[in-house]
């Protein structure tokens, strides 16, 4: 087998798109090999035939369907095996993704220093409803939980290096989760994320997707917003800090009683959220620490935690006095506030037109 390029193509199901496209590949690259996976497919047992019977293709097999996110590894699995130093390049068995643009990937990771380069849809007018929405929502997500922004988040063509085998391997997710788990697992590793433009294409309007909406849309969007649990731990933190300190001296109750209950509460949110992150526990990332930038600007938000807890006590305090729930409102502005610098402070991505 070539150690220059490999391509991972994921079937389920395929029609005669998937031949095709391994009949156009072969005019487009010399000395390369591709994996197909049959993901368990029921049919189309001619298709698979005629792809084992091609020179440069490796079958893999299924017994049963196991999702998308299975199947890519096990195909990762295989190239780890073999011992292949190898560029791999995956992409959908559906035509959606055209030999030119494979090769566009491909070229352009060859001559950038990449990490992960993603072949990146234009969504427009003419890209079909769910497609856009669900890409938006989860780009939108991705930007509020992991301060990154990606144009196209759900792509099947990528692009990475043999170096990158055991962390891709180890990414969670067997079917649609996997590739959104692969992308904010590599943000939450510093791993760079390039991407290139690719042209959009769907199929008779994306009917031939195995994709189901609400189901793997889920799953996508719980895949983000996990990374919000530190957050939430620590807000809890702080009212089980604060309330019962306002319920115990309740009768006694002043400004600076409130401010000292205020700054205890804020603080141990700010020192909860910290050890969640260094001991890497409940989505915490304690790779956060290991870049003076990112420790700096996570100081900087506990300081505002604390200066915003304050200032808003005071004002509440003008008129308001059930300071358990300016307590509560307080917690979740500070969550809404650090979501919306996270979405409004990020640039948005280049994307490579190369």
């Amino acid at each position: 087998m070539s150690r220059n390029l490999t391509i991972v193509i994921p079937a389920y199901e395929p029609d005669d798109n998937l031949i095709i496209l391994i009949d156009k590949l072969n005019s487009f690259f010399n000395d390369f090999n591709i994996i197909v996976v049959n993901d368990g497919s029921l049919h189309h047992d001619d298709i698979f035939e005629s792809v084992k019977k091609k020179d440069n293709v490796t079958l893999l097999t299924h017994e049963v369907n196991r999702g998308k996110g299975e199947a890519l590894k096990t195909a990762f699995r295989y190239i780890k095996n073999q011992n292949l130093k190898t560029v791999i390049v995956t992409a959908d068995s559906d035509g959606q993704h055209k030999p030119e643009d494979i090769k566009k990937v491909y070229d352009y990771y060859k001559k950038n220093s990449c990490k992960i380069l993603l072949g990146s849809r234009k969504f427009d007018n003419n890209v079909p409803f769910k497609s856009s929405f669900g890409n938006n929502v989860s780009k939108a997500l991705l930007r509020l939980c992991l301060n990154d922004h990606l144009n196209d988040n759900q792509t099947g063509l990528r692009a990475f290096d043999y170096t990158l085998l055991d962390f891709m391997i180890n990414v969670k997710g067997s079917r649609f989760e996997y590739e959104m788990n692969m992308l904010s697992e590599a943000i939450r590793s510093y791993i760079p994320i390039d991407e290139i433009a690719i042209e959009t294409i769907y199929i008779n309007n994306n009917k031939g997707s195995h994709f189901r909406p609400i189901r793997d849309f889920s799953k996508i969007s719980l895949c983000i917003m996990k990374y919000l649990w530190p957050s939430i731990i620590s807000m809890l933190v702080n009212l089980a800090v604060f309330i019962p300190l306002v319920i115990v001296y309740k009768n006694s109750l002043d400004i600076n009683k409130l401010i000292c209950f205020s700054l205890l509460a804020s603080a141990a949110d700010v020192l909860v959220n910290v050890l969640i992150n260094l001991i890497g526990i409940c989505y915490g990332n304690k790779r956060i620490f290991k870049s003076r930038s990112r420790w700096i600007k996570y100081m900087i938000k506990g300081i505002l935690n604390i200066g915003i807890s304050l200032g808003l006590l005071l004002l509440f305090n003008l008129g308001f006095h059930n300071y358990i729930v300016i307590r509560i409102l307080t917690c979740v502005i500070l969550i809404i506030i650090f979501a919306l610098f996270n979405y409004f402070v990020l640039k948005k991505s280049k994307l490579n037109e190369e």
